[in-house]
């Protein structure tokens, strides 16, 4: 970059411009200038509420009167001045910053806008489903914010280590076991694995009704998993391998790729450990036969729950135990979960339990708004659900119909590359565009809009300045020339 003529320059000049003009006019050393709010144009503002008292006159009238007086001899980087609401908005000069955008685009060329790399680890927990169970519209919002953060944080200049985190612990798949060893077909599993499994985890809770003792087969199954019994771990690992070629195939499609798969039940050993150490420690306390770690000194706040009364762990200790890991493998200035708000309380604790084991202010919970459909919230086990893959599908149909309508002669093959670009790219643009924090009701029609502010509209302005760009390439031009 040269530093003599890029953007940053440019700004630190005008800075300086703004900074003593200020000094002399209000005779202060440090005058205070501020960014203006958004929706102004301008580049910075400097605010005469300070010194409009001293000088026998209200802010308006001053900023009115500095203004006009600054406007007498603008310099070369600044184009104007604007008395907005007792503040003097600075207006620069385009033509000046362009110049320094474009000084800064020749020096640095494929490296322009990336920030150097920081000696700084981000570990980014996000899509992480259950296994055994096919991604659906809710897994969308997780995954697609989750990938944004990793983009912008690699190109901020940080280490960044992404982790599928996979629910695969706990007395549901003792539920699924059970179903698979009563009503489970192989054939039906060799030709869509993830579909069979959810249909036969919707038929034990349809039975279920009818006969709850079920319920205990389930656990007595789990148990046996527990215990490490070889038929139920064989199919469990079977369910797993499945679960994870199934997930890895549809993110991709989303262009997501996870540094690692992590597996709940993988830290149920850990957690045992670091409970028996956080006892010791004095950290967490027996109540009631169970272990628990107080989050809080307000009694009225439920602690983080570590052991259950039964001598068994629960996802929170796993999960805690899981980001000691984390801690200890990357030394990350940060832990993200990108993770709905519904979880608000968990990573509460979660990040307080971290905070009394000695690692402060590191974990953060990335949360969002649910998605929900028109009928209610998504339910596997009530068969109440938009599956991921479908949800892909149709967009790629969508846009596909568009683009033979646009361009009927284009090769079938390139048609279809195209129409998985718009589709996709709607799709996740349809996500990013929401207020991430507000719940969302799922909506065809709001999720594939291919008009108005949509993905196409900006793909359409990325292929404008490629071919700008290419055709810049065979003209010699230096455009810091051309800008004087």
């Amino acid at each position: 970059m040269n530093k003599g003529t890029g953007l940053s320059y440019v700004l630190e000049r005008l800075f300086s411009d703004i900074q003593a003009r200020a000094s002399r006019e209000f005779g202060v050393q440090n005058p205070e200038i501020r960014r203006p709010p958004k929706g102004q144009e301008a580049t910075y503002a400097v605010p005469c509420f300070p010194y409009a008292k001293k000088k026998g006159k209200n802010p308006f009238e001053l900023a009115q009167e500095v203004a006009k007086r600054w406007n007498q001899n603008t310099g070369d980087l600044i184009a104007g001045f604007e008395a907005v609401k007792g503040y003097v908005n600075v207006i620069a000069d385009q033509k000046a910053l362009l110049a320094g955008i474009l000084a800064d685009l020749v020096g640095t060329k494929e490296s322009y806008g990336r920030h150097p790399k920081k000696e700084r680890t981000v570990v980014v927990d996000y899509c992480s489903p259950n296994i055994a169970k096919p991604l659906h519209a809710g897994h969308l919002r997780s995954t697609i914010i989750g990938q944004a953060l990793i983009n912008i944080l690699k190109e901020g200049g940080y280490g960044v280590v992404g982790i599928n985190f996979l629910s695969d612990w706990g007395t549901q798949f003792g539920k699924l076991l059970y179903a698979y060893n009563r009503w489970g077909k192989e054939e039906e599993f060799a030709k869509a694995p993830i579909r069979h499994l959810v249909d036969i985890y919707v038929r034990f809770h349809e039975e279920l009704k009818r006969n709850p003792g079920l319920d205990d087969e389930a656990r007595e199954t789990f148990k046996r998993l527990e215990q490490g019994a070889g038929e139920e771990r064989r199919l469990w690992t079977r369910l797993r391998q499945a679960s994870l070629a199934s997930f890895e195939k549809t993110v991709a499609r989303l262009g997501v790729k996870f540094d690692h798969n992590w597996y709940e039940s993988d830290f149920e050993k850990a957690a045992h450990e670091l409970i028996d150490r956080l006892l010791e420690q004095g950290i967490a306390e027996r109540s009631e036969g169970a272990v628990i770690i107080k989050t809080s000194d307000d009694e009225d706040k439920p602690p983080l729950v570590a052991r259950k009364s039964d001598g068994t762990t629960l996802y929170a200790s796993r999960d805690l135990a899981s980001a000691v890991e984390r801690i200890e493998k990357w030394n990350p200035s940060k832990l993200l979960y990108v993770v709905a708000t519904e979880q608000n309380l968990h990573f509460t604790n979660l990040a307080m339990a971290l905070d009394r084991m000695g690692y402060t202010d590191i974990c953060k919970h990335v949360r969002f708004g649910m998605v929900s459909l028109p009928e209610g919230k998504i339910s596997t086990r009530e068969g109440r659900v938009v599956y991921l893959d479908e949800l892909l599908d149709e967009a790629e149909r969508r846009a596909e119909e568009i683009v033979t309508g646009k361009n009927p002669d284009m090769p079938r093959g390139k048609r279809a590359e195209v129409a998985r670009k718009i589709g996709i790219g709607s799709v996740i643009y349809a996500d990013l565009s929401q207020d991430r924090i507000k719940d969302i009701t799922f909506d065809w029609s709001k999720m594939l809009a291919f008009e108005g502010n949509s993905a196409p509209y900006l793909q359409y302005a990325a292929v404008r300045c490629a071919k700008i760009l290419e055709k810049a390439r065979h003209e010699e031009r230096n455009p810091l020339k051309q800008m004087t």
